[in-house]
């Protein structure tokens, strides 16, 4: 897989879904079947998806280029969209930290789109090969997101301790324990979460047995993140990638307290999935 720590020993099993799949929300184009058949292509991105393109929106524009340049994986593409649409609204504000981002793509849209948004600090243990074209499609439809974007070329552990502590976390399938240690890191600065569990290896421990037994780990795994941070006073709410994409779709929204966040009040919506505006293009 494209992402290094967070899915070097990720291997998507044939499965159902762990969640209920949704409508895509960013080019709902893919919401016809013959067409968001492509949708979880392991293969590279190429012409085929052209057909989602409705019009000139930067995201439109952004994925032109990243066709262009068959930079990822279809399904890395259609991830990344889908993910920061659901994230966008909670995330919002001075730093986004995406922890073991591989291609970065995810929280890239946060320097894409976020105007107020200064610092983007991608998080793994190595820059991957596709990353420059990512980054190239980026130059040519959106070149200030370059000057908002930093590398920390570390494992997650011990990048930790060195991230802003004003970063809200963006987790995107950071395989088993990963997802833990962004809750953890989360729950300790008191920032926002977005998670996109995956893998669960390792995890089970982490719940309580009789959970486990009865619900089966994933799910049973997942309540007891929630639990965690509600148990923190964080507001958590699931909602889901379209299934098309990836079976290990659920997605954890989590908001600190207010007042934690000095007296920001985010808006009741907040990580609800964004569609396009009135002029069609994400804002």
């Amino acid at each position: 897989m494209p992402r290094t720590e967070s899915r070097a020993a990720h291997r998507e099993p044939a499965c159902a879904p762990v969640a209920p799949s949704s409508s895509f929300a960013v080019f709902r184009a893919l919401n016809d079947p013959a067409l968001g058949a492509h949708a979880g292509h392991k293969g590279r991105i190429d012409q085929r998806a052209l057909a989602a393109v409705r019009g000139a929106r930067l995201e439109d524009k952004l994925l032109r280029a990243l066709v262009a340049r068959e930079a990822l994986p279809a399904k890395e593409v259609w991830e990344s969209f889908e993910t920061f649409a659901r994230a966008r609204r909670v995330l919002r504000g001075r730093c986004v930290v995406d922890l073991c981002c591989g291609h970065g793509l995810a929280g890239l849209l946060f320097a894409v789109f976020e105007r107020e948004l200064e610092e983007l600090v991608l998080v793994d243990e190595r820059v991957p090969a596709n990353h420059p074209a990512v980054m190239a499609a980026l130059d040519e439809v959106a070149p200030w997101a370059r000057a908002k974007t930093r590398w920390v070329v570390q494992g997650l552990k011990s990048a930790l301790p060195a991230l802003p502590r004003d970063g809200a976390i963006l987790a995107v399938h950071a395989c088993g324990v990963r997802t833990d240690r962004a809750i953890e890191a989360a729950l300790a600065a008191r920032v926002p979460l977005v998670a996109v569990p995956c893998c669960y290896e390792g995890t089970a421990q982490r719940a309580p047995s009789g959970l486990v037994d009865a619900l089966g780990v994933v799910l049973a795994v997942d309540i007891d993140r929630s639990y965690r941070l509600e148990q923190a006073g964080y507001a958590v709410r699931w909602t889901s990638l379209p299934a098309a994409i990836t079976p290990m779709n659920r997605v954890i929204v989590a908001r600190p307290p207010a007042a934690a966040r000095g007296g920001v009040t985010l808006g009741s919506n907040a990580g609800s999935p964004r569609v396009p505006g009135p002029a069609g293009e994400l804002r």
